[in-house]
This record gives structure tokens, C-alpha cells and sequence, in this order.
């Protein structure tokens, strides 16, 4: 089953034309199962949602406490398409790749830019709003593919958006 989520108007050869995007049910992650853990034996998975290409697996996020403490949080994070309660794709983050519990997500059209860590190649910020969120990878090849995905679903997405959204904190995990 296909349903119609979005529309733009872009320029073409000095004419406007409005594109109907259709987008099927649920994309099909194959889920692992089983208790996480670092590194991932496998790199992210990729699945179709249309003509989009989504993203999933476990990556580390960064947190910085009060006392100056660094901690990693192992968490399982994919993208999510649109659904009847909520129109953009998000990046949704769980414990596992189980998803029993939802504990944050980010909707993928306030992300502003990915961009890979130059001091350590198999990190990558997240830039929401005046935000930005320290990921980590199991190496290299897998960071650029998640920098490559989430950026491509960022610039495919944005134009169905208003891009003056004021992005608050996300990521929370």
C-alpha cells in the first residue's frame, strides 16, 4: 500500500511542476536481536522506502555530564519513515535494534548537516538547531556511510520542509 506524504513545486525549464511522492508501508530492517555490543559484528543495514534509502544500526552516542565526565551510550538508531502521526522521516533511537522503547527522536528535516570528525575518522556530528551530537561508528567505512546517508536523506527531504524551523535539543538518550 502506497500513500502520497508530500509535494513540492521546483523550477523546470521556466515552468512549475508539483512531484507527488509515494511512499510505501514500513521499510523491512532485518532485525539482529540479542544484547548489543561494541563494535557491531555487522555495518549498518540499508533498506528501500520509496525511492529513499534508509539507515540503520548501532552506533555510540557522547555525552558530556555536568562534572566533565565523557560517557558513550551504545544505541541502535535508524532512520524512520513518515507515518499517520508524524509527517517527516526521524532518526529514532533505541537501546536495541529490538525497538521496544522509543527513548528520543529527531525528525530528519531539523538536522542541518552530517559532518565526519577530522580528529577521529570514525566519529561524525549530528547538527541539529544550535546543537551538535558526537556519534561514533565501528570504523571509518562506516561512519562515511552513515555521514553519506543521512546527508542524502537530509537534502531529498528538506525540499518538502520549510526550512526555518527552530530545532530544540534532541538525541537525549
Amino acid at each position: 500500500k502506497e500513500r502520497v506524504v508530500a509535494s513540492k513545486t521546483q523550477p523546470n525549464n521556466k515552468t512549475m511542476m508539483s512531484c507527488l511522492c509515494y511512499l510505501p508501508e514500513e521499510p523491512a530492517f532485518e532485525r539482529v536481536g540479542g544484547v548489543p555490543q561494541w563494535p557491531p559484528a555487522n555495518p549498518p543495514v540499508f533498506t528501500k522506502y520509496g525511492g529513499y534509502r534508509m539507515v540503520g544500526g548501532y552506533l555510540k552516542r557522547k555525552s558530556n555530564k555536568s562534572d566533565g565526565e565523557v560517557k558513550w551510550a551504545l544505541r541502535w538508531m535508524e532512520v524512520e519513515p513518515p507515518d499517520d502521526e508524524r509527517p517527516d522521516f526521524m532518526l529514532s533511537v533505541y537501546k536495541t535494534d529490538l525497538k521496544e522503547k522509543r527513548l528520543n527522536a529527531v525528525s530528519v528535516h531539523n538536522i542541518s548537516n552530517v559532518l565526519l570528525n577530522n580528529d577521529d575518522p570514525t566519529q561524525f556530528f549530528v547538527v541539529v538547531g544550535p546543537s551538535s551530537y558526537t556519534l561514533m561508528a565501528r570504523d571509518e567505512y562506516d561512519a562515511k556511510k552513515w555521514v553519506s546517508s543521512l546527508n542524502d536523506i537530509v537534502l531529498v527531504t528538506r525540499g518538502d520542509k520549510d526550512n526555518n524551523v527552530d530545532a530544540g535539543p534532541c538525541l537525549v538518550s
